[in-house]
Formats: structure tokens, C-alpha cells, sequence
């Protein structure tokens, strides 16, 4: 158990929370802005997290005595296809009735966040590329998390630690968003991360999270 708290606190600390509050807070301190106002600021900002992400990763991979190759483990046939599907449109309908008659596939909304902070289009697309690598690799970090929780505890630990430290954490956006909205997001974030990991714990495929949480950002 020691080594199970260990785990989640280095993961908590190194991996996800503590390198985005640690990099934006930087990135703060210079502009004086939380939120990026230029494109150079983002991508500046973005792939910081990225690299130092990639390398706590490979970092607690070895640590566990994993590979690469752990974290996306597992086969995508019709049975995960459709399980996987069933949670992106059970989302997708909270998403089509939190924005109403305003809802945009969320790429789109993304893509338009970055085109407002650009100088050219080209330079928008390269932001949003790179967002999608950021989701690439948190989607990867938390497959680590209840990979490692897995090897360390057992199959209940496996979906709870994902749920609370992925997606309760959320309420951590209250930096940069009012308190009833961070706390909206850390309710939605928890019951999505359930679902996900329990969905996972179903197949035995990682490769369950990865598909679910990218078609989700799109949509």
C-alpha cells in the first residue's frame, strides 16, 4: 500500500497537476496572464508540458518495470468499439445540452480559440496540432496511472485513483475559471473518468481510454 501512495503522489505531483499549475504558473509570472493571449505563448507553453510530461512518464514507467507499449495494451475489436461508443455519445449528449442551440464539435470551438490568438491560419493549425498531442499524452499518463495502480493495488484501485486524481482534480481549474464552474467541470471530468476506466476494467484494453477520450475531444 506504501508503495501504491507513493505511486499516485509522484503521478499527482510530476506527471499531470503538479506540471501544469508548476509550468503555467511560470508562463504567469512572465505575461501576467494565466491564459495564453498569443500563439507563441501557447505553443511556448504547450510543448513544455508535453516534454516534461513524456519524460515523468517514461521516468515512472521504469520505475514500475513497464514499457511503452503497457500503456496502450490490450485489443479494439466490436465489443470495445461499442462500449466505447456508448460513453463518447452518453457524453456527447451532456455536452449538446449544457451548450443548447451554441453547441460546435469542440474542435472546432479549439480551432477557433487558436485562429483569435494567431497571427495566420497555419499558425492556428500548428496550436491546435499541438493541443491534440497534449491530449495524447494525458489520456497516455492517466492509462499510466491505472496501469500502475493495478500492479500496485488491485482492480478497485485501478478505476478510484483515475476517478479522483484525474478526474475530481479538475476542480484544480478553479485558477481560471469561476468556482461553480470548475466545480462543474470536476463533477462532469469524475463521472467521465469512471466511466472510462470502468469501461477499460471491462475490456482489459487501454486501448479503450485513448479512443474514448480523443473522440470525445473532437466532439
Amino acid at each position: 500500500m506504501r508503495k501504491l501512495i507513493t505511486f499516485a503522489l509522484v503521478w499527482f505531483i510530476f506527471v499531470v497537476w503538479g506540471i501544469e499549475l508548476g509550468v503555467a504558473w511560470v508562463f504567469k509570472s512572465i505575461t501576467g496572464s494565466w491564459i495564453s493571449q498569443s500563439s507563441s505563448v501557447y505553443l511556448s507553453k504547450v510543448w513544455t508540458i508535453n516534454c516534461l510530461r513524456l519524460l515523468a512518464v517514461i521516468a515512472l514507467l521504469r520505475w514500475l518495470g513497464l514499457s511503452f507499449g503497457d500503456l496502450t495494451r490490450g485489443s479494439f475489436g466490436t465489443r470495445e468499439l461499442r462500449l466505447s461508443l456508448l460513453v463518447v455519445f452518453a457524453v456527447l449528449l451532456v455536452e449538446v445540452a449544457y451548450y443548447l442551440k451554441s453547441y460546435s464539435p469542440q474542435i472546432l470551438r479549439e480551432f477557433h480559440y487558436h485562429l483569435g490568438i494567431s497571427q495566420s491560419t497555419w499558425l492556428a493549425l500548428a496550436s491546435l496540432a499541438s493541443e491534440y498531442v497534449y491530449y495524447t499524452l494525458e489520456i497516455l499518463a492517466v492509462n499510466l496511472l491505472y496501469r500502475g495502480a493495478l500492479k500496485l493495488g488491485n482492480e478497485r484501485f485501478a478505476v478510484l485513483l483515475p476517478t479522483v486524481l484525474w478526474g475530481s482534480a479538475h476542480a484544480l481549474n478553479v485558477i481560471v475559471m469561476p468556482p461553480i464552474e470548475a466545480l462543474l467541470l470536476a463533477v462532469y471530468m469524475t463521472v467521465f473518468a469512471f466511466l472510462i476506466y470502468n469501461a477499460t476494467q471491462k475490456t482489459r484494453s487501454l486501448k479503450v481510454p485513448i479512443f474514448i477520450w480523443l473522440v470525445s475531444m473532437a466532439l
